[in-house]
């Protein structure tokens, strides 16, 4: 908990906007999670001209990106909270899974899931599967570097969302390496880069939610709802949304 204290002094605290999120005070980060350090032009650029922005999450894990009657991960709430912030546009968030699949192997379809869904903003999670089948971070890096090529080529921009945090996951994997090379490949390519591991760590540091357990005590969709809102914080934010809001309508 003296962690907790300190960074609450050090930091001033993110509170969510949406009433879900802001009505759980565990959701709270250091503001700097939510901060791009670079911009999502072409994004905004396409929001500005069509009033429209179509967002397509490429994931490998698709159990992070599910979504139904009983239970719903960051997608769904990434969506509803982009819309409350520009009601009067068209905000769409589509997914496109790779189930269990690598970096290596999803650059090779990433062509023809952009050329299906056209996104002005990919937002692509990595790096869990490949820590867990002990991807060399070389190979990682030079397929995070080929990714982004493409995404670029086809008029998008790109968010990297790096693994989620998990003690044991830290355990058996080289999940440390590879999370250095996102960050390289993100400072390197001028790509916002949403720490996702970095907000679970600090969650699970400061006794929000313990990622310790595994149980079906609705965590899941509490820590979902969190990242999502948080993530949308960041694409606004990115996007400039505040920026566009001010427009004539």
């Amino acid at each position: 908990m003296q962690a907790k204290a300190v960074g609450a002094a050090l930091f001033p605290l993110l509170f969510l906007s949406g009433m879900a999120a802001a009505q759980d005070r565990r959701c709270e980060v250091p503001d700097y999670y939510a901060q791009p350090y670079y911009k999502a032009n072409s994004a905004a650029l396409t929001l500005r001209s069509s009033k429209t922005l179509d967002i397509l999450i490429v994931s490998s894990l698709p159990a992070q990106t599910r979504s139904g009657d009983k239970l719903r991960s960051y997608p769904s709430f990434l969506e509803n909270a982009l819309k409350e912030r520009l009601p009067k546009y068209g905000i769409h968030v589509a997914i496109h899974n790779e189930p269990r699949k690598s970096a290596t192997e999803i650059v090779d379809r990433l062509p023809e899931a952009l050329k299906k869904y056209k996104p002005a903003l990919v937002v692509w999670q990595t790096g869990t599967v490949e820590a867990l089948n002990g991807l060399d971070p070389d190979t990682y890096e030079q397929a995070l570097e080929r990714a982004i090529e493409l995404i670029r080529a086809a008029g998008a921009d790109v968010i990297l969302v790096n693994p989620q945090f998990s003690p044991r996951l830290a355990l058996v994997s080289n999940s440390g390496a590879l999370n250095d090379r996102i960050r390289r490949v993100a400072a390197y390519a001028d790509v916002p880069l949403f720490n996702r591991y970095g907000i679970m760590r600090y969650w699970n540091e400061n006794d929000a939610f313990d990622f310790t357990a595994l149980k079906n005590d609705g965590t899941y969709e509490v820590v979902h709802r969190c990242l999502g809102h948080l993530l949308a914080e960041f694409v606004s934010r990115a996007a400039s949304f505040s920026e566009i809001a001010k427009l004539p309508q």
